[in-house]
């Protein structure tokens, strides 16, 4: 199939417009199916705010906006797709233009506002269809149709994990297809078990600063508060994802850089880190972060020395602290990499360093007023903290 898969979203209060609309479609593009979506009323403005995440900075006017009526998921291929610079929500960037003029010409046709919603690259479409549909947008075009019928095809099911995760499966093939992560240790029952008694969470490493809490759940949609660690609904289980950050000094941004750029997709269908950095990151969660020698963890080491083939490797030395370290001190000398606890990385990747590039991303992707309540929302928390521990 020729082409680009694409979608455009008619929210409730456009439907009044939906043949025009669609008339105007298919001037330009391949109407391939349509949907129309129910979400229930309870759950609509935490849908729109997973849905969209940090992009939506005022959920409840959104839901006003749109309404909460059934809305339409139109699937179409754009024969010839081109890609040029526009300026979006989130600065310039490299769009398909053909779908983001015909977007911002339908609204102005229609005098319809963000009421029709486009996925403007496919990195966007890769993720709108994973939250709405449970499918990338690979497994949705191989049951594509090769021309609409003309019937609307009801789904009533609210944003995928709104009401909790079927299973760990299903969780990490959304992960997968609408961030970037890596799960950092501890994974090796993943999917079929979670072990809560020997691990309380489960360690994720991301550079989707903004978006990954909303991705994964965000139990405080409405009042746009991100809540990390995130506790996730599932099966019957109540699981803590504890999300790292490249800038947040867990380990060496750099390092942080390296592990989600090496990652690899597990025959159990979830990203990893390669088996090298799985060594010396749990090496160094052991040394540096515990600062103690566990026996599971010990062992794991010294399995994954034997596949990485190191040489002169005894089990005897992952019983030993001070060669572990100084292990792990090369390894960091080699690579150029710095302990996030020394004095020079403190100084160069201090708490209001990490805070200014914070605020960066927030002010380019979310506007200089978003920025200013997210510091209000800061300070508030801090001193909420401070209260519960005097």
């Amino acid at each position: 199939m020729k082409g680009e898969l694409n979608m455009f979203i008619i929210w409730g209060n456009a439907r009044k417009d939906t043949n025009n609309i669609l008339e105007q479609m298919r001037k330009k593009f391949e109407i391939r199916d349509i949907y129309e979506i129910v979400w229930t009323s309870e759950n609509f403005t935490k849908n729109l705010r997973r849905f969209y995440g940090a992009n939506l900075p005022k959920p409840l006017r959104k839901t006003s906006e749109c309404g909460i009526e059934p809305f339409l998921l139109v699937l179409l291929i754009d024969p010839n797709p081109k890609y040029e610079m526009r300026k979006t929500s989130n600065g310039m960037q490299s769009v398909n233009s053909n779908i983001y003029d015909e977007k911002m010409k339908y609204r102005k046709m229609f005098n319809a506002g963000s009421t029709i919603h486009s996925a403007i690259h496919q990195k966007e479409v890769n993720h709108d269809l994973t939250m709405l549909l449970s499918k990338n947008v690979e497994d949705t075009r191989v049951n594509l149709p090769e021309k609409w019928d003309g019937k609307f095809k009801p789904i009533k099911s609210d944003v995928v994990g709104t009401n909790g995760w079927k299973d760990l499966n299903e969780l990490f093939y959304v992960l997968n297809h609408t961030t970037n992560y890596v799960v950092l240790r501890n994974f090796e029952e993943y999917p079929e078990r979670i072990n809560l008694k020997e691990h309380k969470d489960i360690d994720i490493l991301t550079d989707d600063l903004l978006q990954l809490p909303y991705v994964l759940d965000q139990s405080k949609a409405i009042d746009s508060e991100i809540v990390v660690p995130s506790t996730v609904t599932i099966g019957n289980e109540k699981v803590l994802f504890d999300i790292k950050y490249v800038q947040g000094s867990y380990y060496d941004e750099k390092w942080s850089k390296d592990i989600l750029d090496r990652r690899i997709l597990s025959s159990k269908g979830f990203y990893v880190p390669d088996t090298k950095d799985h060594f010396y990151s749990l090496l160094y969660h052991m040394i540096i972060h515990k600062a103690n020698l566990t026996n599971e963890y010990t062992q794991r080491l010294f399995n994954l020395a034997i596949v990485l083939g190191m040489k002169n490797i005894q089990k005897e030395t992952f019983l030993n602290f001070d060669k572990l370290k100084k292990m792990l001190d090369n390894y960091m000398q080699e690579m150029n990499y710095s302990y996030t606890n020394s004095i020079q990385y403190k100084i160069k990747h201090n708490e209001l360093t990490r805070l200014y590039h914070v605020a960066v991303i927030i002010a380019k992707k979310e506007g200089v007023s978003t920025l200013a309540k997210a510091i209000k929302r800061k300070l508030r928390r801090k001193i909420q903290t401070r209260s519960i521990n005097d």
